[in-house]
């Protein structure tokens, strides 16, 4: 009785692996940054075939978080404060004409730019780099606005 189980288990355990590979390249993380997230969301395992199926859901659960769409439509994430913060003032640079895409990949795009671990979605940026991120577009805003003024 206890052998269909465990090939059961077994099965169940090779398609949590395939979602999260697949998820990794979905989201197009590198493979340093791929292994921190198993990390942190396995107790410190650093490769999917060693994480338990429970510590896999744990990692896709972040993938998702971080963007990945859930099967049968995709739930959107509510956006943090910060995260409010940084698109409004994208979308405040489109509307001066000092963006050509005013969509989130435009943003997530310059995100990428503009950090040192070329963050692929707002979820894997840290407080500091948010911070920093706002900061910039602030000035990025007063400069355009100060161009107006002047003119």
């Amino acid at each position: 009785m206890r052998a269909p189980l465990i090939a059961a288990r077994a099965a169940q355990h090779a398609q949590m692996v395939r979602r999260v590979h697949a998820a990794k390249t979905w989201l197009k993380l590198d493979d340093d940054t791929y292994r921190d997230v198993l990390a942190l969301r396995s107790g410190g395992k650093r490769s999917s075939k060693d994480c338990s199926v429970e510590e896999l859901q744990a990692v896709m659960e972040h993938l998702h978080a971080a963007g990945y769409p859930r099967p049968g439509g995709a739930k959107r994430v509510p956006l943090s404060p910060r995260h409010k913060k940084l698109w409004a003032l994208w979308q405040t640079l489109a509307d001066a004409g000092q963006v050509r895409d005013r969509t989130m990949r435009g943003l997530l795009g310059w995100i990428r730019g503009q950090t040192e671990n070329h963050a692929e979605a707002l979820a894997f940026l840290s407080a500091a780099q948010e911070y920093t991120l706002i900061e910039s577009l602030k000035k990025w805003v007063a400069r355009v606005a100060g161009t107006r003024g002047e003119a």
